[in-house]
């Protein structure tokens, strides 16, 4: 097997998914995660405590929003690795839970397709197609092809309706009560029935989406401070602390130290992103990928299609 190269690191974002493929360099603090999502080996093995306090060693984790992410739980080890983030509000991460195996609360294993996906994303991470190529590559992987009509999770219409308005008043402070008056429910009724739905509460959902939207912007050359306005913090301090508070890692060891991502932006998120902003943002982060100051992240999502 062909050694791969353990600096070279790639990010793809979509609307409303992104991958990840490199390493993960630096220690975690405990978290809580707050995307669904699927790590998958391509060098090395991944290790998951089990209850039991047993280790199992595995290519491939499936693992829950809302969960707490200690390294004694899933250890990466240095390993090269792809994380798939999984959109919200779709069937994906229940498909997914229900071709893979139990391992532990919040954390399934063993991808039905495991060989070929590893085969796929190896193929993506040498020769870097372009992020509507990749999302079709992808696909068939997040849910296969006998379950694609599958319903495995209902969804309620006004938690689809508080993301939307989440995701549309990014730079506005509302309330909760805000957000609950707007579907007719109580402040407690509307974070109750969000976290079920969600896996996290309403704010750790806004502040994920806010970080997500900075990061579009510093991703297509802006200033951290500029960023930082842009998605609704006050300063560029206040979203660095947000995002080590969400990711569990400090920005200062993935943001502005080498190696560097090569960023591939799909040109809907470009599309949307100079539609909010009024100006046109280039997409040349999609066909010639900068080495910019960015680092390994959690995911931000949107609920539109890609």
């Amino acid at each position: 097997m062909t050694e791969l190269h353990p600096i070279s690191r790639k990010l793809y974002i979509w609307i409303n998914q992104l991958l990840y493929l490199g390493t993960d360099p630096a220690p975690h603090r405990e978290h809580a995660v707050v995307s669904d999502k699927l790590i998958i080996c391509l060098q090395g093995n991944l290790k998951i405590l089990l209850e039991d306090g047993n280790t199992l060693a595995t290519k491939s984790c499936l693992v829950k929003a809302g969960s707490s992410f200690d390294k004694a739980h899933i250890d990466i080890n240095g390993s090269v690795i792809a994380i798939y983030y999984l959109a919200p509000l779709t069937q994906d991460y229940f498909a997914l839970k229900n071709t893979m195996s139990y391992a532990r609360d919040c954390v399934h294993v063993g991808h039905p397709d495991e060989a070929t996906l590893i085969e796929t994303l190896l193929h993506i991470r040498q020769t870097s197609p372009s992020p509507e190529q990749v999302f079709s590559m992808l696909r068939r992987f997040i849910i296969q092809p006998h379950l694609e009509h599958h319903l495995f999770q209902e969804f309620d219409q006004r938690i689809i309706e508080v993301v939307q308005r989440v995701r549309s008043t990014v730079r506005e402070n509302l309330t909760v009560k805000n957000f609950a008056d707007k579907v007719c429910l109580s402040p407690s009724r509307l974070e109750k029935l969000f976290k079920e739905q969600m896996g996290i509460p309403i704010t750790k959902y806004r502040l994920r989406y806010r970080v997500f939207i900075g990061i579009i912007h510093l991703a297509t050359g802006h200033s951290i401070t500029d960023a930082a306005l842009a998605a609704g913090f006050s300063s560029s301090s206040h979203f660095s602390k947000s995002f080590s508070a969400i990711n569990g890692i400090p920005p200062s060891a993935t943001f502005l130290k080498p190696p560097y991502l090569s960023i591939l932006i799909a040109d809907a998120v470009l599309n949307a992103q100079s539609k909010q902003s009024g100006s046109a943002i280039t997409a040349t982060v999609k066909t010639h990928p900068q080495r910019i100051q960015l680092g390994e992240y959690d995911e931000y999502f949107q609920t539109s299609k890609a």
